[in-house]
């Protein structure tokens, strides 16, 4: 049974509690890409400028937090965040795949356009995917942004086409 993706707006208290209790945690300063943070997490009022989901484990408590920024008149996500709040967990990893499946199927958006803070532990996976999908490093900015530890690091940018990301799937099926 594939696990599906929950609403944001209907675990909004769950999810601002859970991500409260990371807040200044320094392995969660990539996720904030800032050197203040919102104490809550402000989701949108409808789907027109971005897609909102949590990952929940069988407890239905919230394990993560999908956001896809939306760029309505060029067809793309213009924007992800992303944030496990907890350590690697198999449930957040294939809701992970299942979200940006998603982006490209459900919502047949042409295009995702994302960024990561370069040395965030979740660039390697990044890298990976972009490479599994025929995607490409569009550039890295250098010292482009200042964490919450007074350090500032270059930031990363990707793009993959929804055309791209269907090929490899039709290959990927071929296969099986």
């Amino acid at each position: 049974m594939i696990h599906i993706l929950k609403l944001a707006h209907l675990y909004i208290d769950k999810l601002n509690t859970v991500y409260r209790t990371i807040i200044y945690k320094e392995k969660y300063k990539f996720y904030n890409f800032d050197n203040y943070w919102n104490y809550t997490i402000k989701l949108s009022d409808d789907s027109w400028n971005s897609l909102e989901f949590v990952s929940v484990n069988k407890e239905d408590e919230v394990i993560g937090f999908f956001r896809a920024s939306i760029s309505r008149s060029a067809d793309k996500i213009s924007g992800l965040g992303i944030i496990n709040f907890y350590d690697k967990n198999i449930t957040f990893s294939k809701d992970l795949f299942q979200f940006l499946s998603e982006l490209f199927i459900v919502h047949n958006f042409r295009k995702i356009e994302f960024n990561v803070v370069v040395g965030n532990p979740a660039e390697l996976m990044y890298d990976k995917y972009i490479k599994k999908y025929n995607g490409r490093i569009i550039g890295i900015e250098k010292e482009s942004t200042k964490l919450q530890d007074g350090k500032y690091c270059d930031v990363k940018y990707y793009e993959i086409f929804r055309d791209d990301y269907l090929k490899t799937k039709e290959k990927e099926a071929i296969k099986i």
